[in-house]
């Protein structure tokens, strides 16, 4: 009998025992079968995703990364004077020596080329630079508060409209072009940046205001304005956060417009000055010389290319990238 009472017990925690191991066993069941959480995507996230799986957008980054490169590190990628007369070597075609020939004065045509990127990107991009800080600055104002600020400033910018933008550019540089001939050759460029910056900012302006107009009402504004933050603070952290896409967007066909502007302008005679290397000047002197030379017009005209397409291409990958809904 004591022997068949303790065996009671022990069949007893045996079965418990194994009730809890089956529980355990299907807890672990259902833990694994479950759905596991995916990671919190956010809007930046997704859209560098996009713009990756773009080619065309992420060859023509790394391509203006390049043409940077070679500008700033002209020098050292080619160590020929690109002011550098040769009269033993007037207007020959491409050799081992001379890669991209020489022109009608014998200078080096790849380190003018070099050389000659420094002002189309430096006018493109740095005079964009100033359009987006102008524009974005005094369109989110102009859209946040409205009423009288906004109107002095849509009277301002309609005065601007009234000249198209390449006309208005094309007199002021007619007639202030030599206003920094101090500055040497940079003279030049540092008034064509300002003029492009004078008639960019109106337009990207008035597109900020939109976005402004629009975001202001939304409801993480409201929240923003009833947790007690200042006019300042909703349109430095909450509304131009919001619009860095789509201004970067803008801003990279401003490039392609600049760098357009200014080549159109060299050609005019109204760019850098003559012997400062220009890649719309030396595509100007390549023309007159296309007979004859006519590795003197191709080349620049190449690299000009390469440039308007890579801001291009870039900013169609941005803006799919932004909005993926406008894609195809």
């Amino acid at each position: 009998m004591a022997q068949r009472r303790q065996d009671v017990p022990s069949e007893s925690l045996r079965s418990t025992a194994g009730r809890e191991m089956a529980s355990s066993a299907a807890s672990v069941l259902e833990a694994e079968s479950a759905p596991r959480p995916t990671a919190v995507s956010s809007p930046l996230k997704d859209g560098l995703r996009r713009f990756r799986r773009n080619w065309a957008a992420m060859i023509s980054g790394i391509t203006i990364i390049a043409l940077i490169v070679m500008a700033i590190f002209a020098p050292f990628l080619h160590s020929a004077d690109p002011l550098a007369q040769n009269y033993d070597a007037l207007g020959i075609g491409p050799t081992w020596q001379h890669w991209f020939g020489t022109n009608g004065l014998g200078q080096d045509q790849y380190s003018r080329v070099l050389y000659g990127l420094r002002v189309p990107l430096i006018v493109g991009i740095v005079g964009t630079v100033i359009t987006v800080i102008l524009g974005a600055f005094f369109g989110v104002i102009a859209g946040y508060f409205g009423g009288v600020i906004d109107q002095l400033l849509a009277r301002f910018t309609d005065v601007i409209f009234a000249f198209p933008g390449f006309t208005l550019a094309l007199i002021v540089v007619s007639l202030y072009g030599d206003a920094l001939n101090f500055l040497g050759g940079s003279g030049r460029v540092v008034i064509l940046t300002i003029v492009f910056a004078i008639v960019g900012w109106p337009g990207l302006m008035r597109f900020v205001r939109s976005l402004a107009l629009t975001m202001k009402e939304q409801q993480f504004v409201e929240a923003a304005r009833t947790s007690g933050s200042s006019s300042w603070k909703i349109m430095t952290q909450h509304l131009l956060p919001n619009m860095y896409g789509v201004i970067l967007v803008q801003a990279s066909f401003l490039v392609v417009f600049f760098v357009t502007t200014e080549a159109v302008l060299s050609i005019l005679g109204l760019g850098v000055t003559p012997p400062n290397p220009d890649i719309g000047q030396m595509l100007f002197d390549g023309v007159q010389n296309m007979g004859t030379n006519y590795w003197q017009m191709i080349f620049p005209t190449m690299f000009l290319t390469i440039i308007i397409l890579a801001f291009t291409f870039f900013g169609d990958g941005v803006r799919d990238a932004v909005d993926p809904r406008g894609q195809p």
